[in-house]
């Protein structure tokens, strides 16, 4: 069924996807505590411009069985994904060991998950670790995507692109940026973004915007997402939106918000 909107009158930027499915121009948002009914109006008001939904880091762990049910359940009837954040799996792996995996994955399947974030942001893999968790997202299956970089130092720009290609080579289906790597100081790291741009496959990556809880401000935050949007364009894959962003973050892709049209977009 067509998605209406009014004033179809006024032109849309032609490389914007507005209708779903998207293959590229996902937008991901994370989310901590939504209840169902602030999920229903988040739905009704900018379900459109929703792709993935990340629940984030544990807080899958702390909510009733009833409620996360229920909450995956309106996103798949909704045409959004629910995306099982990464730090959970950190959690998983340094309390139990890679053993535990299989019976973690399994829960997650079975209360309807449909992505599943492969990360070390705190907890380190040893050697092989990412080949064999995919295959065990795999045979549940789901999907898995991987995040690169670190929250606590930068990285060098070769060692993100590298685990970016190896991240991809293991067939996850995005390689998610880390936004405390795609941000230097507090202004966008355009060396590292640049090279990205030139020497990756832009359309299977996700850029994470930066968030309070690394540091950083909400200057730095709508920065770094107007530097993306205006580097890689109204299709960017952007990750870490906020719910109360969401219709926010398509103005910006589409020049209809305060910042103006994407010829004018400065970071």
């Amino acid at each position: 069924m067509r998605f209406e909107t009014a004033f179809e009158f006024v032109p849309l930027d032609k490389r914007r996807s507005i209708q779903k499915p998207r293959k590229s121009g996902i937008t991901m948002v994370s989310d901590y505590q939504l209840g169902l009914a602030g999920l229903a109006d988040l739905i009704e008001v900018s379900g459109q411009y929703i792709d993935l939904f990340k629940i984030a880091t544990g807080t899958s762990r702390l909510f009733s069985k009833s409620h996360l049910l229920a909450k995956i359940e309106m996103l798949k009837a909704n045409n959004i994904r629910p995306f099982l954040g990464g730090q959970f799996q950190e959690y998983v792996l340094h309390t139990q060991g890679i053993e535990a995996m299989k019976r973690h994955l399994a829960e997650a399947k079975s209360v309807g998950f449909d992505i599943i974030e492969i990360s070390e942001n705190m907890v380190k893999f040893d050697r092989g670790w990412h080949q064999k968790i995919f295959e065990m997202v795999r045979s549940q299956g789901m999907t898995p995507v991987g995040e690169i970089g670190d929250k606590r130092e930068t990285s060098s720009i070769m060692t993100v692109i590298d685990d970016v290609k190896e991240i991809l080579n293991l067939g996850a289906e995005f390689a998610l940026i880390e936004a405390a790597e795609l941000m230097s100081g507090g202004i966008p790291n355009e060396k590292l973004i640049i090279a990205l741009k030139e020497n990756i496959e832009v359309n299977r990556c996700i850029f994470e915007l930066a968030t309070p809880r690394v540091g950083s401000t909400t200057v730095q935050i709508y920065a770094g997402k107007k530097f993306l949007i205006k580097t890689f364009g109204p299709d960017v894959n952007l990750g870490n939106v906020t719910p109360d962003a969401v219709i926010e973050t398509e103005t910006t892709r589409l020049g209809l918000g305060s910042a103006g049209p994407l010829d004018f977009l400065e970071a």
